[in-house]
């Protein structure tokens, strides 16, 4: 049986993995890149071909690349130097002759790189994710009762990566009808924190404020937990931008490509209230 020609990175992550389980339910054969199998079995429910890939690891790209041609790209997570750790996989994909890149746009210059390769793409662009809440917040509305990130009373349209997950599996099966477009995927709607609190104080049963820290109180009480400069200058970035307001604009591109509406913040919660209580 030969390797399916799609392989799928960071296949166990928060898009990965429920793409992962649309490309199964699809019947879809893809390659799972992973830096353990089992595991990945294990998340999945079922069992797919595998690879290992190590996105620290250069040296074996080429073999996990060999014979795909549709690359699902998705850099790892709350990792310093992510974009840096991307270029010579994306270099190696270009060598290796993939055709058609799906990337969850967040570095301009890997965007670049693509576009400038010659290949086909498409860019899936969703800014703040509601799975941020658990990767950055778990322990703050759980044991504090609180949201404490530097967003002041900026906006932001928090989409559901289950959501993404399924916009990538359409543009999977359906490569040329989004043949080098830049899909903007959001929720519902554009919320602060202060709404953001107001749902999770409904769903969990309990009061959750947001306590809307400047960056020099956030700096200082995430020095007191411990974190490196290096990773609360990138958190403020980050959130800098829903702040300014720039990223408060909200589309309806899941709807028009699922024919669905988008999943909700309290949709969210309500599947995972186990995780925050």
């Amino acid at each position: 049986m030969s390797k399916p020609k799609i392989l799928v990175t960071a296949s166990t992550g928060n898009i990965g993995l429920p793409l992962s389980k649309t490309l199964h339910k699809k019947g879809i054969p893809f390659t799972a890149a992973t830096r353990d199998a089992k595991k990945a079995f294990e998340q999945f429910g079922f069992e797919t071909e595998t690879v290992h890939l190590d996105f620290k690891e250069p040296k074996g790209f080429a073999e996990a690349l060999k014979g795909i041609e549709t690359l699902f790209l998705c850099g790892p997570s709350a990792t310093p130097g992510a974009e840096k750790l991307l270029v010579p996989l994306v270099e190696q994909a270009i060598d290796s002759g993939v055709q058609k890149f799906i990337f969850i746009s967040s570095y301009p210059s890997i965007m670049s790189m693509i576009e400038n390769s010659g290949k086909d793409y498409t860019f899936l662009r969703g800014n703040f994710f509601m799975q941020n809440f658990e990767l950055y917040q778990t322990a703050d509305i759980r044991d504090r009762h609180q949201l404490f990130l530097p967003t002041g009373k900026g906006k932001a349209p928090f989409v559901d990566t289950h959501d993404i997950g399924a916009v990538a599996a359409e543009v999977i099966e359906n490569p040329s009808k989004f043949s080098k477009e830049t899909i903007y995927l959001t929720g519902p709607e554009a919320m602060d924190l202060h709404q953001a609190a107001g749902i999770f104080s409904e769903v969990l049963n309990k009061n959750i404020t947001y306590k809307e820290p400047d960056d020099d109180a956030y700096r200082k009480e995430m020095e007191q937990r411990g974190f490196s400069k290096a990773y609360i200058d990138a958190m403020i970035a980050v959130f800098g931008k829903i702040k300014s307001g720039q990223v408060a604009q909200t589309s309806d591109s899941i709807e028009k490509i699922l024919d669905r509406k988008p999943n909700t913040l309290k949709d969210y919660i309500e599947r995972n209230k186990s995780v925050f209580v």
